[in-house]
C-alpha cells in the first residue's frame, strides 16, 4: 500500500490567503465546490431547462440558481461554482439525465477561487488582466475567461459588497501560489 500521509487533494490544502489595504481586499474562497457540465444535445439550452428546471446563462453571463453560480462557457458548456455539497448536487443529477450524452465534472480539487472586492479592486485585477472591468463593460452577472500576468484566469462579477465592485476569479490550482503573490504584491503598491 501507498503512503499517501504527504498527499493532500486542494480541498483539504485550502490556501488561507488574505490581503487588504488601499481600497481593496482579496481573499481565498474554501469551502466553495466547482463542476463543469457539458452535454452534446441538438438543443443543449433546452436539456438545461429540462435538467434544472431554469434558463441557461447567454453567451458571457453568470445566473444564479441558489445558492450555486451557474456561467456560461461554450454552447452546451456551463460552470458551476458554490458550496461543495450543492455543486455536486446539481453535477450529480445532470450526469444521470445526461448519461452517455455529457461529461459533468467536478473540479474542486483542481481548482482554486480568490474573491476581490472594493474600491479599487479594479485598478488591482487591471494590473494583471487586459478586460475591461467597468461596471458598463462588466456589469454583476458577467463572466469571461481572460489572462492573468502569465497564466489564464475564469473571472466573474459579483454582486457589489458594501456598494463597491467584487469579482471571483478561478485559477487552476497549480497557480495558486502564483496568484497570491501578484494579487498581494499589487495590493502592497496600491498600499503605498
Amino acid at each position: 500500500m501507498a503512503d499517501s500521509a504527504g498527499h493532500l487533494l486542494a480541498r483539504d490544502a485550502a490556501p488561507k490567503f488574505e490581503a487588504e489595504g488601499g481600497g481593496v481586499r482579496a481573499v481565498a474562497e474554501v469551502g466553495l465546490g466547482i463542476a463543469k457540465l457539458r452535454i452534446n444535445a441538438k438543443h443543449p439550452d433546452a436539456w438545461f431547462v429540462t435538467a434544472l428546471g431554469v434558463a441557461p446563462p447567454s453567451p458571457l453571463e453568470e445566473i444564479e440558481i441558489a445558492p450555486v453560480a451557474c456561467s456560461w462557457l461554450a454552447p452546451g458548456e456551463w460552470l458551476m461554482t458554490g458550496p461543495e455539497a450543492a455543486v455536486e448536487l446539481i453535477r450529480r443529477r445532470c450526469a444521470d439525465m445526461a448519461g452517455a450524452n455529457g461529461l459533468m465534472t467536478d473540479l474542486t480539487h483542481g481548482r482554486v477561487i480568490f474573491e476581490v472586492s472594493g474600491r479599487a479592486a479594479r485598478s488591482v485585477l487591471s494590473a494583471h488582466c487586459p478586460l475591461d472591468l467597468g461596471s458598463y463593460a462588466m456589469p454583476v452577472g458577467t463572466a469571461r475567461r481572460s489572462v492573468f500576468s502569465s497564466t489564464t484566469v475564469f473571472i466573474s462579477r459579483r454582486p457589489d459588497r458594501d456598494g463597491e465592485p467584487a469579482y471571483r476569479l478561478i485559477f487552476d490550482q497549480s497557480m495558486a501560489g502564483y496568484a497570491e503573490r501578484m494579487l498581494g504584491a499589487t495590493i502592497s503598491g496600491v498600499m503605498a
